[in-house]
């Protein structure tokens, strides 16, 4: 645990789910969407191997389709935006175009999942148009 570190400092009554190896929390702002988590490791770690990065991953997929149900499509974002640089962590939110910062979702690279058809791409905005939907990166 690091003392300056706002992920380490996040209180119980936060919580909203806790496994082996991670927490999930809302994020402190929820930037004009209905829901916005946040998965991070328990331990104050700055990158993951690559295998727990999967698990993160496919945590954060089971978790967002009940947290997320209310919406066509959602995403996990790359933390190009990251506040936290030095923890490592994910934030997943919808993909709501009123959102305060939906053309900062559009510039950064994401997973979007597809609650209806059951499906999973990614958009990489360098290399494909925002928001496709079914071209994998």
């Amino acid at each position: 645990m690091s003392e300056n570190c706002p992920l380490c400092k996040i209180s119980e009554a936060e919580i909203l789910a806790e496994y082996p190896r991670w927490k999930l929390a809302r994020t402190k702002t929820m930037k004009g969407h209905k829901e916005r988590l946040m998965l991070y490791h328990k331990e104050h770690l700055k990158t993951l191997d690559e295998q727990s990065i999967g698990e993160a991953y496919v945590l954060l997929s089971k978790i967002g389709s009940k947290f997320f149900s209310y919406t066509d499509k959602w995403a996990i974002f790359e933390p190009v935006y990251a506040t936290v640089p030095h923890h490592w962590h994910r934030v997943a939110s919808d993909l709501d175009e009123s959102a305060q910062d939906y053309l900062q979702i559009l510039k950064t690279p994401r997973t979007i999942i597809d609650n209806e058809e059951g499906t999973v791409s990614r958009a990489n905005p360098d290399k494909e148009s925002p928001l496709a939907s079914g071209n994998a990166g």
